[in-house]
């Protein structure tokens, strides 16, 4: 090998191909070969100047103060590192996903054995977080178990949370026939125990929690005549209603009317168990 030195001083050998086999350390003035210097390609020699026993000394013994600088670092440049980072994810989606991908492809047990033992670990933790996010997002929630019973009966369940919210926009987040908004629950106009209809923005209304526990599986239009009085509902808001579902379903308010009854006058047999999760099929 050939010794030689840089501009700064510093020794390094190179071999007969003239390619970087050793250098000196800065730090503790040993010639070290490369594999001893972590990569840095704009230093020289594509090498940090201090070997690896070197660097990890001086970040032991510099720990807090190396803490405080990049804390301090984010903080005045929280807006550019999160733009480098949104753009790196961007140019490199495909590559990023493919590498997951891979990893989880090759570790799914290990994977799987540390989901489980930190479900186990943290059982009590998890439940409360799910509870409070339940209790902060009950759309999202309502959107979610309703979209469940509906494939458990083989029925569409396309309703999602932005269709959720148009349609308690449109009743002005209460109750369809009321305008209620105190304990509105997410009610199926056609029921999933008829086998019809599905958790769709074209079959879910808000209702009044004692009107939807009244309703249960009944048809709409049965429904509605019969406790009508014992309600105190209204016949134009019940037309408005309909009005709304049969435009939403592409039908005038006689065919929708039509098409309800037809729904219930032919059922399709379903898994009870979804009577049982729910006290309703409605």
């Amino acid at each position: 090998m050939v010794e030689k030195k840089n501009r700064s001083g510093t020794r390094y050998f190179e071999d007969e191909d003239g390619e970087f086999a050793a250098k000196e350390c800065t730090g503790c003035g040993e010639v070290k070969i490369m594999g001893y210097f972590c990569k840095q390609k704009e230093r020289f020699g594509g090498v940090q100047s201090k070997c690896k026993p070197c660097q990890r000394k001086y970040y032991e013994e510099n720990s807090d103060y190396i803490l405080e600088r990049g804390h301090k670092y984010r903080e005045e440049n929280h807006a550019s590192i999160a733009e480098g980072k949104r753009k790196y994810h961007e140019e490199n989606r495909s590559s990023i996903l493919e590498y997951h991908r891979k990893y989880r492809e090759e570790n799914s047990d290990y994977i799987s054995e540390k989901v489980r033992k930190y479900r186990e670990e943290n059982s009590d933790y998890i439940s409360e977080k799910a509870r409070k996010y339940r209790e902060e997002n009950p759309h999202v929630w309502s959107v979610a178990r309703h979209r469940r019973l509906a494939r458990k009966s083989l029925l569409p369940d396309t309703l999602t949370k932005e269709q959720l919210e148009e349609i308690t926009d449109r009743f002005r987040g209460g109750c369809a026939l009321t305008g209620c908004t105190d304990g509105t629950h997410l009610d199926h106009v056609i029921p999933l125990a008829t086998g019809h209809g599905g958790t769709t923005e074209q079959n879910m209304i808000p209702l009044r929690a004692d009107l939807n526990i009244s309703k249960q599986a009944r048809c709409i239009f049965d429904w509605f005549y019969d406790v009508k009085d014992r309600f105190k509902l209204s016949q134009t808001k019940f037309d408005e209603l309909i009005e709304y579902l049969a435009e939403v379903n592409g039908m005038t308010a006689n065919e929708y009317e039509d098409y309800v009854r037809w729904c219930h006058d032919n059922p399709r047999v379903i898994d009870e168990t979804i009577l049982d999760e729910t006290g309703s099929a409605g």
